[in-house]
């Protein structure tokens, strides 16, 4: 969905960090209050109008557990700024939030309950927004842990938002091409990819022309089930793209032989798709046979030009295993990518896989 953030206009960007790190439930330790350069009145104006009573963020908002650590920590730098100002006073709205959400707590000490996030993005190119104010957003229901229910797909993890990143600035990869995702989790890059697609058509103005399909693929049912629904949250500009699929998908049966009976070859061959994506996929070394086999099954298919993957260093030893079997029969190109300068998202990740390094490979036939 596109948003214009009006309110932003002579504010600088301490505001709306404030607003991203809310909405993608940044713990508030590693926020910063905006103290400089603003007065109370414009700060608390902003966390009422454009945060806390934001009518997106109250549709889809951050768990209730998080709106009371943020307003905990938000009263208590409003109440030191309040006293530098004689008409400072706070409104008894936030109080009363805070009051509530207490009242109505559960016990803190279990794990923490499933959340809306919402990520903001502009698009640096020629498809953004002519208002430096309007920016795009993505609302995904997800787990606030680590592993729930045996599988690590229900929460979007930072490899995602770098190879989102990735496409972002590299849009021309995916606007126009049959987009398949390995391991697709919350479908954060499908939207990615949908909405890119959606852009590109819309700046080209073609009625007739059919938008490309998002082939959107896990093992897991669950994983799949909450893929599909946050792709088509109404919120999200993939809610209206008219071919996203989903699909379960088992890289083991790429093992199989002979090919005639392979069923991830078959589905390949059906999908059609010009680019196979996909972010931290590499963390098991029992994965990497079927991995890598069901990669050089794709790139096999005349319709699939390159696979580009982000993975995430958990383990040295796995991704130089993973990489020495790929390149026995691909060419394996590593791709430089900036994490924070140039990154679309504008996240400061304070999340379980926070400062861990991120490549970016990109797969192909060799000639």
């Amino acid at each position: 969905m596109s948003v214009s953030l009006t309110s932003a206009v002579g504010f600088d960007d301490g505001l709306l960090a404030l607003l991203k790190g809310y909405s993608a439930l940044i713990p508030p330790a590693h926020l910063k209050f905006p103290l400089y350069h603003h007065s109370f009145t414009e700060v608390h104006a902003f966390l009422l109008n454009h945060v806390l009573f934001d009518s997106h963020l109250e549709q889809y908002p951050p768990s209730g557990r998080y709106q009371q650590s943020f307003l905990k920590w938000a009263i208590e730098h409003l109440e030191r700024m309040d006293k530098d100002e004689e008409d400072g006073e706070i409104d008894a709205r936030i109080y009363d939030r805070y009051l509530s959400l207490m009242l109505g707590s559960t016990d803190s000490s279990g794990p923490p309950p499933d959340s809306y996030m919402t990520y903001y993005w502009k698009h640096p190119g020629p498809l953004g927004s002519a208002d430096r104010n309007s920016h795009e957003s993505i609302t995904l229901l997800e787990s606030r842990t680590t592993i729930e229910s045996g599988t690590t797909g229900l929460r979007t993890w930072r490899a995602s938002f770098v190879l989102g990143n990735y496409l972002i600035a590299n849009a021309g990869i995916v606007r126009d091409q049959t987009v398949l995702e390995l391991g697709c989790g919350t479908g954060f890059l499908g939207i990615v990819v949908a909405t890119l697609q959606q852009k590109y058509k819309k700046f080209h103005q073609s009625h007739s022309q059919v938008l490309p399909a998002v082939l959107m693929t896990d093992i897991n049912a669950g994983v799949l089930s909450r893929c599909h629904d946050n792709v088509r949250l109404r919120c999200n500009q993939s809610s209206s793209h008219p071919n996203i699929n989903f699909s379960t998908l088992d890289w083991f049966d790429s093992l199989s032989q002979p090919l005639s009976e392979n069923a991830v070859a078959a589905f390949l061959v059906k999908a059609k798709a010009g680019v196979v994506i996909g972010a931290d996929i590499v963390f098991d070394p029992s994965l990497v046979p079927p991995l890598v086999a069901t990669l050089c099954l794709a790139l096999s298919c005349e319709s699939t030009r390159t696979v580009i993957l982000a993975l995430t260093v958990r383990n040295e030893q796995t991704l130089t295993y993973f990489l020495a079997e790929s390149v026995k029969e691909l060419h394996v190109e590593e791709v430089p990518h900036s994490l924070t300068a140039a990154t679309c998202f504008d996240l400061e990740t304070a999340g379980v896989d926070a400062g861990l390094d991120v490549k970016i490979f990109i797969f192909t036939i060799r000639n």
